[in-house]
């Protein structure tokens, strides 16, 4: 044999083992969702337990919305590569003797324009089943399919100039009270730091008891924030303004933020 070919063949020895291992680990393999195709899917629901996430494609711009979260907008870019991801995902049957998976699952389903089914889905951790009563099957990595309404979003909260506060009242039952200069530099870096991280809708959060705040800036606009605990060591924040139109916009949800305000 020849130098030359000699080397070819090393070289291509490799390139053939791993060309004959995907080969065998696709062997058997089947799609979790056959004939899914990503153009056609215009609701998506997840859910586990009482958590749950709905989206849903407008029918008139095609926009996608999250109808779970006051219809805030749908990041187009992750819903699309998180339906492709499904379309192309095979799996394999589950080796017998494998425990059955002690978590709830994460239940899927998916459905057109029309509302028609076009596919269901229950996923554990390397595992998922085709529903209604699909068999077990094993997967190596799933789709990531998270249950909070920020990881699908394109929404932003607004961008407040700071510089522009004047004063800042804290209202309460007796009257307004002006809040000091220290306090209210904590509120400008509060709204400086706003994200939507964790953003929720404001119509499922219970705002009884909620401390209430005016802010005041230099064009004469005013700013109206509400405050209430999340329950899990951060605070709840929403807000509205009399002219700023980029706030009035997001009054209907709530966003997270480390402090109280003062």
């Amino acid at each position: 044999m020849a130098t030359r070919h000699l080397v070819l063949l090393l070289l291509l020895l490799p390139m053939l083992g791993l060309g004959g291992l995907a080969l065998r680990q696709q062997a058997g393999a089947e799609h979790l969702l056959p004939g899914l195709d990503p153009a056609d899917v215009a609701r998506i629901e997840l859910a586990r337990g009482r958590e749950q996430v709905v989206l849903a494609r407008r029918l008139d711009t095609g926009a996608w919305e999250i109808l779970s979260a006051a219809d805030a907008p749908g990041d187009a870019v992750r819903i699309a590569a998180m339906l492709e991801r499904l379309a192309a995902l095979k799996a394999k049957p589950t080796p017998a003797g494998t425990a059955a998976p002690a978590r709830e699952p994460l239940a899927l389903r998916l459905s057109d324009a029309a509302g028609r089914e076009l596919g269901q889905a229950a996923f554990w951790d390397g595992e998922a089943r085709r529903l209604p009563g699909g068999p077990r099957l094993a997967i190596d990595r799933a789709p990531a399919l998270p249950l909070w309404p920020s990881a699908w979003t394109s929404l932003s909260p607004p961008k407040i100039d700071v510089s522009r506060i004047e004063a800042v009242e804290r209202i309460t039952p007796a009257g307004a009270e002006p809040l000091p200069p220290a306090a209210v530099g904590e509120v400008a870096r509060t709204l400086q730091s706003l994200s939507a991280r964790d953003f929720t809708a404001g119509a499922s959060v219970d705002w009884r008891g909620a401390r209430q705040f005016r802010v005041y800036l230099a064009d004469g606009s005013t700013l109206d924030l509400q405050q209430v605990a999340d329950g899990d060591g951060r605070t709840f924040l929403r807000l509205t303004s009399d002219r700023m139109t980029d706030v009035r916009a997001v009054r209907r949800y709530a966003f997270r933020v480390k402090a109280p305000l003062p």
